[in-house]
């Protein structure tokens, strides 16, 4: 059995949903990662997170449902927002599921709701999980896209030579011989 059969990516190729937008060979894995969650989510954690912390009482209940929310919302946010066309199709299933897998890790190495539920949670398991999720994802992303292909260079565009310029000076008449003078009627218009 395949990687791909077991992950349930077999079949034909996918085409119908690009990469996580702006995949660059040189990112980083934590750069990857990162670009899985939408910014905004990332902004919306951040912001409710913080005013959460600025409470005096904030029941535990309130960071799990904020949590939940925005976990819920990831994939809603990837299939609807984030890609086109809007809506659910199979070839945005990877984006969808790894956007919302990297900001539950993501979530968890900041410490969150987790921090402050579980007895057990140490920031180690936070860091080394992210670790992980980094270097795991990407590999999972190369065996549903595919390799990342070089960029494909346009070519330049061909090279159109400048228009003769105009003439401006007065252009000599065809026929030398012939005067400005109409031939008088009744002379033949003979040439020696």
């Amino acid at each position: 059995m395949s990687v791909k059969s077991l992950l349930g990516f077999a079949g034909p190729r996918r085409t119908n949903q690009d990469p996580p937008p702006d995949r660059n060979p040189t990112d980083s894995y934590f750069e990857k990662l990162m670009k899985y969650i939408p910014l905004d989510i990332v902004a919306a954690w951040v912001a409710l997170d913080g005013i959460l912390k600025e409470q005096s009482y904030v029941p535990l209940w309130l960071s799990w449902v904020v949590f939940g929310a925005l976990t819920v919302l990831t994939p809603l946010y990837v299939l609807y927002v984030k890609t086109t066309p809007p809506g659910f199709a199979s070839a945005k299933t990877f984006h969808w599921m790894a956007s919302t897998f990297a900001f539950v890790v993501w979530i968890f190495a900041l410490g969150g709701p987790f921090a402050i539920t579980f007895d057990w949670y140490r920031p180690i398991f936070g860091s080394v999980l992210l670790i992980l999720t980094t270097l795991t994802l990407p590999v999972f992303e190369s065996i549903y896209y595919g390799p990342l292909a070089p960029p494909i260079v346009p070519p330049p565009p061909p090279v159109i030579p400048p228009a003769a310029p105009p003439n401006t000076a007065a252009s000599p008449p065809a026929n030398p011989q012939a005067s400005d003078n109409p031939p008088a009627q009744g002379e033949d218009n003979k040439q020696p």
